[in-house]
């Protein structure tokens, strides 16, 4: 799913932007994702909400998102 991979880019975006390494921006995002630790920023908090909302939408409406955004599916991918 595309938008979840999006929103995990942009979490790590936002956490390097503090000046970490490659390595400590990944570790730092899985520990985020997991619940682990808490976001410092509200705009990491809103990313983080926004990611876990992406995660839980029920496959059929995920693909009328991604339907409504262009994204086109071939027959066989049709349920």
């Amino acid at each position: 799913m595309g938008g979840l991979a999006d929103k995990r880019a942009a979490i790590a975006g936002a956490v390097a932007a503090g000046g970490l390494s490659e390595a400590e921006v990944e570790s730092r995002v899985a520990d985020l994702l997991a619940g682990c630790v808490e976001p410092e920023t509200a705009d990491l908090r809103r990313l983080l909400t926004e990611y876990r909302d992406l995660e839980a939408l029920p496959a059929d409406e995920a693909d009328a998102r991604l339907a409504e955004a262009g994204e086109v599916f071939a027959p066989e991918d049709d349920a």
